[in-house]
């Protein structure tokens, strides 16, 4: 991966959003700007270990559902039970 991350300009592969969530970026923002698939919002997005501000702790699966408008509330569900 390259040194300089711009979530907002590129779109990143879940391998790399994994290694980026590493302190590095807020989940907020790579919600808001990337496309995610329902297991890496379930595992990452949700999950406060990851956050690094107070927006980052008060997401949830509506928060998910608004921005990751691919992923239906059956998938987010069933992904968020299996963690």
């Amino acid at each position: 991966m390259t040194k300089h991350i711009d979530i907002y300009k590129n779109q990143y592969s879940i391998d790399e959003l994994k290694e980026i969530l590493n302190g590095t970026i807020s989940q907020t923002a790579i919600l808001l700007n990337q496309k995610l698939t329902a297991e890496f919002c379930a595992k990452y997005i949700l999950d406060e270990k990851y956050s690094l501000n107070d927006n980052d702790r008060y997401l949830d699966f509506n928060d998910v559902l608004t921005y990751q408008t691919h992923i239906t509330e059956e998938e987010l569900l069933e992904e968020y039970n299996r963690v």
